[in-house]
């Protein structure tokens, strides 16, 4: 982790695009979080997101705004939605889940810096910069034909991998330790764990990776 944390904070410095990977539950958002701190754009706003899968036109609207009548209740204009500031400040999180038919817009965004929103056919320049992360191996969805190439190539400028719970044998400890002083203090009991409940947890394969 402390390589992880070194590789961090050099990209923090850097304007590319950074692809966080890792199992669900390593600290992807987490990481994206500490990136944005560490970065030139610490004092404007970091804005995670999520694509929503169920419907179409929903990651568009979301990102990018949308023009009056562009569905059943925009009544108006929107030029930015609640995920998308004006200032154009932009972080985007587990972007593999992502619907294949919006993957080409943002694509767009990435090469052109430009959004076009939803009904609108004039394009708005903004400045942003991508951290994008995801569970998958996106070189085999590549391979596979189900994540486009183009796109991989695009958010893989930087990359930074957490490994699992499990490679991390000496954290394991310190992060329950530290988790238990947090407890105590809540529940205003002292919680400590003996040294079969520490060997059991370090043998542990922690599926899931660092609970809430």
């Amino acid at each position: 982790m402390g390589e992880v944390i070194r590789l961090a904070r050099h990209y923090a410095c850097t304007t590319h695009t950074i692809l966080i990977s890792g199992e669900t539950g390593t600290g992807k958002e987490l990481m994206a979080q500490a990136i944005h701190a560490c970065s030139q754009r610490k004092t404007s706003r970091c804005c995670p997101s999520t694509a929503p899968q169920y419907r179409k036109t929903w990651p568009n609207r979301e990102l990018f705004g949308y023009k009056k009548g562009a569905f059943t209740g925009a009544y108006a204009d929107s030029p930015a939605s609640s995920s998308w500031p004006t200032t154009g400040l932009f972080s985007w999180t587990r972007s593999a889940s992502c619907l294949p038919t919006f993957r080409p817009s943002l694509l767009r965004v990435l090469e052109n810096g430009e959004v076009t929103p939803l009904k609108s056919k004039n394009p708005v320049r903004v400045d942003i910069r991508v951290l994008a992360a995801t569970n998958k191996e996106l070189e085999d969805e590549v391979r596979q034909k189900r994540f486009r190439a183009d796109l991989f190539y695009r958010i893989d400028e930087l990359k930074i991998h957490i490994p699992p719970l499990r490679d991390r044998k000496t954290d394991i400890i310190p992060w329950r330790n530290t988790s238990c002083a947090s407890q105590s203090g809540r529940f205003k009991t002292d919680i400590r764990f003996s040294a079969e409940a520490q060997r059991l947890l370090a043998d542990y394969a922690w599926p899931g990776n660092v609970p809430n």
